[in-house]
């Protein structure tokens, strides 16, 4: 008889724990391209922190960067919960390749789903990196 209502409590646990109603915060998609020198990025990720500067608390987001292009939806990635943000792009020559670039943009992202392009700037440059090659 105790080891069925010690059964049941952890039965009972297990499914609040695992049922709960909170989804956790809204996230939505974010798409785009990422260049730098006016070529696409071959690797890296693209980091979004809601900028509290502007008051936004909302859900931070990542997408991985192939081929010059992101996507919170793509596998490993994470959807951004929108409003005003801190854009990280950190670029690689290739997956384990040299550092080519990392650079901060202030944005202000609809919620919901969107699309935004990227152009790192030459003062995004990492230290002895060159542009990358198409």
């Amino acid at each position: 008889m105790r080891a069925r209502g010690l059964a049941f409590a952890f039965l009972a646990i297990g499914i609040a724990l695992g049922c709960s109603n909170d989804p956790g915060p809204k996230r939505s998609r974010v798409t785009g391209k990422v260049t730098f020198d006016g070529k696409p990025i071959p690797y890296g990720e693209v980091l979004f922190t809601p900028d509290g500067e502007k008051k936004n608390s909302g859900a931070q987001g990542i997408a991985p960067l192939r081929n010059g292009e992101y996507d919170t939806a793509a596998v490993g990635g994470k959807g951004y919960g929108g409003g005003p943000a801190v854009i990280r792009v950190t670029g690689f020559a290739g997956e384990g390749g040299k550092l080519l670039c990392e650079y901060e943009f202030q944005v202000d992202l609809p919620t919901g789903d969107a699309t935004h392009d990227l152009d790192v700037p030459a003062k995004g440059k990492a230290k002895g990196a060159t542009a990358p090659e198409i």
